[in-house]
């Protein structure tokens, strides 16, 4: 099922996203890219704001915009993946909790399913909705806020991370004592919140971002 921050990010008209997107990374505004592929300036004024009521581009003029920008019409309409790379300016894939494997995000995913992170961050990182309430509380997130998670970055004792459990994925706050690592739920209330850092809970990453420096 498709979740409401997916489908605002999606669109109406992935081409319209994924242009608007390419055009940011490379600094070139309408008027550039109408020089550089010879399509009109009017025609591109008209894929980017028109959104769901603009017609589908020529497959001529998808190959002239994506000749510049160095995607394929494919990657421009949403058929094939873009590498998040290729948007650079700090992008990072937007993750789902029930898909989540002891292996790093790899950077290819389908356009538009990204966020930027606005701190420095290693290629592996990734961004994921905050679910259910473990993590509410003082110092705390709410459900819904979107997390940034740097697999790169090595845990320390009162730094959020996510782990992965055999049975689900983990959001949980990092604690190091002279007995052991733990993972620990900020919400008071919640049931059982202090669980031994086993070896069958694979660390994910570390929380960087979720609207402020973590």
């Amino acid at each position: 099922m498709t979740t409401t921050m997916e489908a605002t990010l999606l669109g109406q008209n992935p081409v319209a996203e994924i242009l608007e997107a390419l055009m940011d990374k490379h600094s070139l505004n309408q008027t550039d890219l109408a020089h550089r592929s010879g399509v009109s300036q009017p025609a591109i004024n008209r894929i980017l704001k028109e959104r769901s009521k603009a017609k589908k581009p020529r497959r001529e003029t998808l190959e002239k915009i994506g000749g510049v920008l160095g995607v394929t019409p494919e990657q421009l309409t949403g058929q094939d993946p873009i590498s998040v790379r290729l948007f650079d300016k700090g992008a990072v894939p937007i993750g789902r909790w029930e898909t989540l494997t002891h292996t790093p995000y790899s950077g290819d995913i389908p356009p538009g399913r990204a966020l930027i992170c606005p701190i420095p961050h290693s290629d592996m990182s990734f961004a994921l909705p905050v679910i259910g309430e473990a993590m509410v509380g003082e110092d705390g997130y709410r459900e819904g806020e979107v997390i940034f998670v740097d697999p790169a970055v090595k845990p320390t004792h009162g730094c959020d991370v996510v782990a992965v459990s055999p049975k689900a994925g983990l959001f949980r706050r990092f604690v190091e004592t002279p007995e052991g690592q733990f993972l620990k739920a900020l919400n008071p209330c919640w049931p059982n919140p202090i669980l031994p850092l086993t070896s069958d809970i694979i660390l994910m990453g570390t929380v960087i971002f979720s609207g402020r420096i973590r």
